[in-house]
């Protein structure tokens, strides 16, 4: 009941002194001519070591035989390239587990390979100057070793043979449980949860480490009954990257349903489930924010759902909102999304570039589309006040894109082009003006005429006391 109560007066708090933020809109970051899959972040802070990356590494299948990690600078839009593969072999689940190794190295990635006739867990180094060295061994056998993944550098979980397996900081490497035992995710070094067979069915089951004995404990049942899989840890209501809440999605009957499970105390706890409907797949994420110099950290979540007709992505659209929102608006079938935040801490507080990225369905193959949510806390001149309303089209542009706003106000009207930095790249108006419908367009170019790079700005529009911002996408 106590975290209750906090939670109700910190999100009071929030929207008494932030305005609901905005998503951007959705674009593709692969090609529609080969299959794209299973997308993670280099999401550490990168300020220091390269301030203009934000690498997303996943899986490209240009046959039957051939899969390959692909890697994409996602702030500046370059071109995509081959991380790691090999011809007639399968790389896949990708995942970042360290940042910053050497001078030169951007991050460390592992994969698992069948490029020695059985799968095992390997991993690479992506450079600075978008060149990778390896692969080098992580867990390698005459057996099977999969789905690797990480809780911190130091602890993560992996399945062999049916088997799951733990190494964490303070524990050698253990057995979990065996019997066709599959899909461990690790939350920070004291809980693993999987998918463990029960008689007909696929129970979700889980582990924990125990600090007094230093053994792990378990496996202990969430649910035995049904299908349980896609098994994640969630966030508990201050938003802890080490959460003991897990999540997953279930089905007993007619539909998938998201069910969650807190592993300290011993209970469900819910999820927003769209009701008669198929909900699937979610993913959690933390955001950092400085409200009146007050520190907090507010869990975002996103599922995907069939709740309009065909399965669609959908996100909690603010940080005070339990509500969800279509953010994928495809026809088409879109599936698996998953949340990252790319944090910056600055001199002006903390700066979250928040990422949906999902896997959509288009022309026969699937591709990796995203959004967007930029979060600048302590710039009070990006905030939307809500006090009108800013189109841009078209959006993404290549040539020139049209800047339209509605105001409520009189006087000077301010309109500034940001980078993700929070740099003010060009001013487009400057000028009184009555209020109404404007328009300025853009011409992709900065102050000094010179073109700027593919990527993602911040178009931010000041009439008086209101200010509107919104993404713009250039191609």
């Amino acid at each position: 009941m106590k975290k209750i109560y906090l939670l109700i007066f910190f999100l009071a708090m929030i929207l008494s002194s932030h305005s609901q933020e905005i998503w951007g809109p959705p674009f593709p970051l692969t090609d529609s001519l080969t299959d794209n899959v299973n997308p993670t972040l280099s999401i550490l802070p990168g300020d220091i070591i390269q301030p203009d990356s934000v690498f997303m590494l996943w899986e490209r299948s240009s046959d039957t035989i051939t899969t390959a990690i692909y890697a994409r600078n996602l702030k500046t839009m370059g071109t995509p390239f081959l991380a790691a593969g090999q011809v007639n072999s399968h790389f896949k689940h990708p995942r970042v587990f360290r940042r910053g190794y050497s001078g030169d190295t951007l991050f460390l990635f592992s994969y698992e390979t069948d490029m020695n006739g059985n799968w095992d867990l390997y991993y690479s180094i992506l450079m600075k100057n978008e060149t990778t060295l390896g692969p080098f061994p992580f867990i390698r056998s005459a057996l099977n070793e999969k789905n690797l993944n990480f809780g911190d550098p130091q602890s993560f979980s992996w399945e062999k043979e049916g088997i799951i397996y733990v190494k964490a900081t303070y524990s050698d490497t253990t057995e979990l449980a065996a019997g066709n035992c599959a899909n461990p995710v690790i939350s920070g070094e004291n809980y693993v949860a999987y998918e463990f067979p029960t008689g007909g069915a696929v129970g979700a089951f889980f582990s924990k480490y125990n600090l007094l004995t230093h053994l792990w404990d378990g496996p202990y049942p969430m649910d035995i009954y049904g299908t349980n899989s896609h098994l994640t840890f969630g966030n508990d209501s201050y938003g802890s990257p080490f959460s003991s809440y897990v999540f997953w999605q279930h089905k007993d009957g007619t539909y998938w349903q998201i069910k969650g499970f807190d592993a300290d105390a011993i209970m469900f706890c819910s999820f927003n489930n769209f009701p008669g409907c198929n909900n699937m797949t979610p993913s959690f994420c933390d955001i950092e924010m400085i409200t009146d110099g007050f520190p907090l950290t507010i869990p975002f979540s996103t599922f995907a759902s069939d709740f309009s007709g065909n399965m669609e992505v959908y996100v909690n659209p603010s940080s005070a909102d339990t509500t969800y929102e279509n953010i994928s608006v495809y026809p088409g079938e879109d599936r698996h999304p998953q949340l990252f935040n790319n944090v910056h801490f600055t001199g002006r507080g903390i700066d979250n570039q928040l990422f949906d990225i999902w896997e959509s369905n288009h022309g026969g193959h699937w591709q990796l589309w995203t959004t967007r949510m930029d979060i600048l806390s302590g710039v009070a001149s990006l905030k939307d006040n809500r006090g009108g309303w800013m189109t841009i089209v078209p959006n993404p542009f290549t040539e020139k894109t049209r800047i339209e706003f509605f105001t409520k106000e009189t006087g000077s009207q301010q309109v500034d082009i940001f980078d993700l930095e929070g740099n003010k790249i060009r001013s487009l108006e400057s000028t009184p003006k009555g209020n109404g419908v404007q328009s300025v367009s853009w011409d992709g170019k900065d102050a000094g005429g010179v073109k700027v790079p593919a990527g993602v700005y911040l178009c931010s529009v000041k009439t008086g006391g209101s200010v509107l911002h919104r993404n713009i996408i250039l191609y």
